[in-house]
């Protein structure tokens, strides 16, 4: 990991960022859980996330953003699709839909949150209460 920070500190942010650039990354070997759901979720660092966006660490969501789509397949991460595009066509199921929809693979009875079938927005209320409620998080506004 060490090597892997010093070989993409020598990038400039162009460099990371260029959309068409072959997106490096190495496993760190941890696993950070989930709090919504309880699954173990692998950390990566990788030369396309920069610590000038948000607080510099992110979940990577492959199954709803182009980037993290291209880092999993090429890195074999598993990909979990959880927000439905409604008027999507059997063809289009499994592929990258970035959009507002319906919340599909989003349940867990071990920590009682259940927002399946609901609306994007829905869900993302119902996720905010959830969090406050069992300490796990608060809304905040960043800009």
């Amino acid at each position: 990991v060490e090597e892997y920070k010093d070989f993409a500190s020598r990038k400039s942010d162009l460099e990371r960022t260029e959309l068409q650039k072959d997106k490096t990354g190495v496993f760190t070997g941890c696993y950070a859980k989930n709090p919504a759901n309880g699954d173990a979720i692998p950390i990566w660092v990788a030369d396309y996330v920069l610590a000038s966006y948000g607080t510099g660490a992110i979940m990577a969501v492959p199954a709803h953003d182009t980037q993290d789509n291209e880092f999993a397949l090429k890195y074999n991460i598993p990909i979990k699709w959880v927000v439905k595009n409604e008027a999507n066509s059997s063809d289009d199921a499994k592929q990258v839909y970035p959009g507002l929809g319906i919340i599909e693979n989003s349940s867990s009875s071990e920590t009682a949150l259940d927002i399946n079938q609901l609306s994007s927005k829905e869900a993302g209320l119902k996720v905010i209460e959830w969090a406050e409620r069992t300490g796990n998080g608060k809304k905040k506004v960043n800009y």
